[in-house]
């Protein structure tokens, strides 16, 4: 057993190393992690302050507006699956009437997701993130799927917990820095609404998440306009201010 959980390590450090070489760019652990078990899509998420999550990265499309789904609404297989430390799945969204996930379940069929899959990351009972996957169709991982799954899962915290050590130039995690862009924006853009409205930058948070939802805008794009200062929230009447328009 050992011996094939060390094969197929040196096929996913090979695959990311190939993914660096290629100069396609970007950081390789979502991308090798969709190819690894054979998914149309990978996104991981780091854990926040409140329940939430935040990006660290996604492999393309598909992924990456499931993962602002679910930090938008705090909601979905890698939340949950980060809450619980446990390996949380939706095989067939369509047939989950009765879902755990009411709100993200319709939002991600209409995306395009059928089947989403979430692995905790974690390093013994720590708990700091998920691993999500996706595919456009329905069904279930198979054995091997889920195999690759959960090691993917413990290369992404080993690697997770290299980089907030500190870890110098160079090294495998330099690549994850690439990544990290839309969490500083998410929370610069909360600490400024704190800011003007004399609120925790936890509750500052929420409301950033529930006015993207209400409004139908990504959460990196509505972050990218409070930190631009082209939509800020008035700290009286908790309006939204557009200052292109009127208030909202």
């Amino acid at each position: 057993m050992r011996r094939v959980v060390t094969s197929r390590l040196v096929t996913i450090y090979t695959m990311m190393e190939n993914h660096d070489r290629s100069g396609v760019g970007g950081p390789s652990l979502c991308p090798v992690a969709a190819a690894l078990t054979g998914l149309d899509g990978a996104g991981v998420a780091l854990t926040t302050s409140g329940h939430g999550v935040t990006s660290l990265c996604t492999s393309g499309g598909l992924a990456f507006h499931l993962m602002e789904l679910e930090m938008t609404l705090s909601d979905g297989p890698g939340v949950e699956a980060a809450r619980t430390g446990e390996v949380s799945s939706e095989a067939d969204l369509l047939a989950s009437a009765t879902s755990r996930w009411p709100l993200y379940v319709p939002e991600a069929l209409a995306l395009g997701a059928r089947a989403v899959f979430g692995f905790p990351v974690h390093i013994g009972a720590v708990r700091f993130g998920a691993l999500t996957l996706c595919r456009r169709g329905p069904g279930d991982l198979s054995a091997e799927q889920r195999a690759d799954a959960g090691l993917m899962a413990t290369v992404v915290a080993r690697a997770v917990l290299a980089m907030q050590a500190g870890s110098p130039d160079g090294s495998l995690l330099e690549e994850l820095r690439g990544g990290a862009e839309l969490d500083f924006r998410v929370h610069q853009a909360a600490g400024m609404l704190a800011v003007q409205g004399t609120t925790s930058v936890r509750d500052a948070l929420v409301a950033l998440r529930a006015r993207a939802y209400a409004s139908a805008t990504e959460l990196s794009v509505l972050a990218q306009r409070v930190v631009t200062r082209q939509t800020s929230l008035d700290p009286e009447t908790r309006e939204w201010i557009d200052h292109r328009g009127d208030a909202t």
